[in-house]
């Protein structure tokens, strides 16, 4: 027998993953819809200056990627379509997820909104939200220390 660390960040993460796992699969009536709802995985890091997130959104169009910022929530929306077949074609098996997506994310600070900032390329968008600097946060108030 092994014995292995006890890492509560690595418990914290896997149980964040099965809970988005959980709030974004769909059911089954709801799949059986033409616009079934998927759940792109997303990175989140945090430099001195930034908060960036960085989502896989292989096979979305740039024009359908909604990227919005409103007080502390960051959200990504938009909509992935099924390619079409051949018109000989019949297809017997679909497993690449399509229809609309939304995640939603509360930023742990304040971040200046007229500087965020996104790429996309690949089918990897990455959001830049620069944090507001402390001498921002203080228009008419002294700011001490």
């Amino acid at each position: 027998m092994t014995l292995q660390r006890w890492d509560p960040l690595r418990d914290l993460l896997n149980f964040q993953e099965r809970a988005n796992r959980l709030l974004c699969s769909s059911s089954e009536d709801e799949r059986s819809k033409n616009r079934a709802r998927w759940c792109p995985v997303v990175d989140i890091l945090e430099t001195p200056d930034a908060y960036i997130f960085i989502a896989e959104l292989p096979g979305v169009g740039r024009d359908n990627i909604n990227v919005e910022v409103q007080g502390n929530t960051l959200t990504l929306s938009g909509e992935r379509f099924i390619g079409s077949a051949p018109e000989i074609a019949v297809f017997h098996r679909i497993e690449r997820v399509h229809g609309v997506f939304e995640r939603s994310f509360t930023l742990p600070g304040q971040v200046n909104v007229a500087m965020v900032e996104a790429k996309y390329a690949d089918g990897i968008l990455e959001v830049i939200l620069p944090k507001v600097a402390d001498s921002e946060r203080c228009v008419s108030i002294v700011c001490s220390g």
